[in-house]
């Protein structure tokens, strides 16, 4: 037989089972799980911001390079450390903005 079709009081003895709501779930508009994700996306904007900032050039990226030798006319780039972090934070960034936009869209 099918399961739609048991006769009336198929499995009696079987106790009945109450309707439970999925796990985590809370009636109601959850506003502090929404709050969350706008910190969450706001934070990711002022990150990607100082990270483009700091690659523009506005915001220094540490200190400045010493000067260079009297009598030398080759000038070699030198990487800080702030220049390997900052794409770091730009990944980082864009990634909280995701997760905060869809923690405030749907908690």
């Amino acid at each position: 037989m099918l399961p739609g079709n048991d006769p009336p009081g198929w499995r009696s003895e079987l106790p009945k089972l109450d309707k439970e709501p999925p796990v985590g779930y809370r009636r109601g508009w959850q506003i502090e799980e929404r709050l969350q994700g706008l910190g969450v996306f706001v934070l990711g904007v002022i990150g990607l911001t100082v990270a483009y900032l700091i690659f523009s050039g506005v915001l220094p990226a540490g200190l400045p390079p010493p000067k260079a030798p009297p009598g030398v006319l080759v000038q070699v780039p030198l990487f800080s450390a702030t220049s390997c972090i900052v794409p770091l934070i730009a990944l980082m960034s864009v990634a909280m903005i995701v997760l905060g936009l869809r923690r405030a869209i749907d908690p």
